[in-house]
């Protein structure tokens, strides 16, 4: 070792290789990103006027992310996966998909008409997409093939669901309708007419949003609507549990996780919190007392609810009510934090409030950045990794796109063979369990498999075809049988039609021929009768002259 001092300690300098510097630098960014995706909820905010989505921390309120070129509607937002969200563009034909990493979206996809609400499925393999016309689409996420559109709705359709186990695909429009449409006859070709499976039209005006519940198909489903009900309904039976009627119209419902607690966002500017334990199993009407000293409001209120009472059976409890007043115009779009503790509610004045679900107070106001009203927020968890983002938009470490995604046809294609399986490649950085680990040489044998499957498919089907021309030629040979043997009886028919005549003829000759031969028999008759009756009368005059006489 040589000469070492007193007093001086001795440091070992351990040789360490580069490649083990960065593995550990890596897992290090792992380890801190992946306990900060699990710790933090973040707020997605979007609106109509302005060009840009924001993400916002939950619990401090401070901007972590902005997301170029998206101005959506009310529910045209959702999130694909883990790593990609879409975002349907207001009054355009079009749907941006993006990539968490990047600000820019990847892809520009222009579809058939304007766009409407979307929703992608729990898996993230398929997309959906309501629009003004009540027409429904839907697209396969890692081909972007458009499988299948149909019409839904009479009018625009305002909101599109699926449910938790993607089992039904939910849709409500403006015609106050909503439609349970079965999410595995949709993905069947061999279906060429879709019929909703169940159909709910208690609503009188069009329905502003739903919300499913957990339980896959024994879910319940909640609907707020313009005409200032709250429904409850049962997605096996198709029928309406409950329903309650708020003093205005509704715009946005949303529930706890424990699904207890109900929020119900208003058109006059206030959020209304129902306890569903406590409803009784008739509906429930909470009125509103704000005008108590206007003794003609109050007569007016009492009418409405007369007469709201008489139709639909409701109970009133104005003396219940629990509400969070903050803003100054309607509630656009309200959402829970994970925990239930925090309601985040965005408003047409262009402010997203975060409550305290607990005392009902405002605990922070996002008003800064934000252009225009809040047409619609969500609350998720945080899936932006601060130390991969790009603002510029494009990767440093892999320029060329891996993403498992593509982008969306705008007419369906109709060939139904697979040439190509997608798969994301995977990358330094991302993470990936154990059990979804697959080696290139499975990846590579799985291909040749396809491809011969493919070859023995493309032999079969050239065989059907074969039998299917035998069979066509059959059936056209019975078809000029059929010809032959219509025009022999057209024929006959002709030739019974002109007998028909010819005896009708002969029928009307007979008849007069009788009516002349009767006629001949008459006459003689007539003359003898004539020839008695002239004697008799010559006596009666004769008869006549000698009394004349004689008197």
């Amino acid at each position: 070792m040589g000469f070492v001092p007193k007093n001086k300690r001795v440091v070992k300098i351990k040789h360490v290789k580069l490649s083990d510097a960065t593995t550990d630098e890596q897992q290090h960014k792992k380890n801190t990103t992946s306990l900060s995706n699990i710790t933090s909820e973040v707020i997605a905010i979007t609106s109509k006027e302005d060009t840009s989505l924001y993400i916002y921390d939950l619990r401090n309120g401070n901007l972590i992310a902005t997301f170029n070129n998206s101005n959506n509607d009310s529910n045209g937002f959702c999130t694909i996966g883990s790593e990609y969200f879409a975002t349907s563009q207001a009054g355009k034909a079009m749907i941006n998909i993006y990539n968490w990493k990047k600000d820019q979206p990847i892809y520009k996809t222009p579809i058939q008409e304007k766009s409407g609400p979307i929703c992608c499925s729990s898996d993230g393999n398929y997309l959906v997409m309501g629009s003004a016309s009540g027409m429904v689409y839907l697209w396969e996420v890692s081909t972007g093939t458009l499988l299948r559109m149909w019409e839904a709705h009479y009018n625009k359709i305002s909101c599109i669901t699926f449910t938790k186990d993607d089992f039904y695909i939910i849709t409500a429009g403006d015609d106050g309708i909503i439609n349970c449409w079965s999410f595995e006859q949709c993905l069947d070709r061999e279906v060429s007419l879709l019929r909703a499976r169940n159909s709910f039209s208690d609503h009188s005006l069009g329905i502003t949003s739903i919300y499913c519940s957990y339980g896959g198909c024994n879910a319940r489903l909640f609907s707020v609507s313009l005409d200032r009900t709250c429904k409850i309904w049962d997605l096996i039976t198709g029928r309406c549990i409950n329903s309650i009627i708020f003093p205005t119209y509704l715009t946005s419902v949303c529930l706890d996780s424990t699904e207890t607690t109900c929020y119900v966002g208003g058109g006059d500017g206030i959020i209304y919190q129902t306890d569903l334990i406590q409803l009784n199993p008739q509906s429930i009407q909470l009125l509103n007392n704000n005008n108590n000293n206007n003794k003609n409001n109050n007569k007016n209120n009492n009418n409405n609810s007369l007469a709201a009472q008489s139709f639909t059976n409701e109970n009133e409890i104005g003396n219940k009510r629990k509400t969070f007043n903050g803003h100054t115009k309607a509630i656009t779009s309200i959402s829970l934090s994970m925990d239930g503790s925090l309601l985040v509610s965005g408003s047409m004045d262009g402010n997203c409030n975060i409550w305290d679900t607990f005392s009902r107070q405002i605990v922070r106001s996002i008003s800064n950045t934000i252009k225009g009203s809040i047409s619609s927020l969500t609350v998720l968890m945080n899936p932006i990794d601060s130390l991969n983002f790009n603002v510029n938009g494009t990767s440093s470490e892999n320029k060329k796109s891996s993403d498992p995604i593509a982008p969306f046809e705008k007419y369906s294609s109709n060939n139904i063979e697979r040439t190509s399986v997608p798969i994301k490649l995977k990358q330094i950085d991302d993470q990936h369990s154990e059990k979804t680990k697959i080696t290139v040489s499975n990846l590579q044998s799985r291909i040749e498999n396809t491809i011969f499957s493919n070859e023995e498919i493309k032999t079969n089907a050239n065989l059907e075809i074969i039998e299917l021309n035998k069979t066509i030629q059959d059936f056209e040979k019975e078809v000029l049988q059929f010809k032959k043997q219509i025009q022999n009886l057209q024929e006959t028919n002709n030739t019974l039609r002109v007998t028909n005549d010819q005896l009708s003829k002969q029928f009307v000759l007979y008849k007069k021929q009788q009516e002349q031969e009767q006629q001949q028999k008459k006459k003689p008759a007539k003359k003898q009768i004539q020839e008695i009756e002239k004697p008799v009368s010559q006596e009666t005059t004769s008869t006549n002259k000698k009394q004349k006489t004689k008197k």
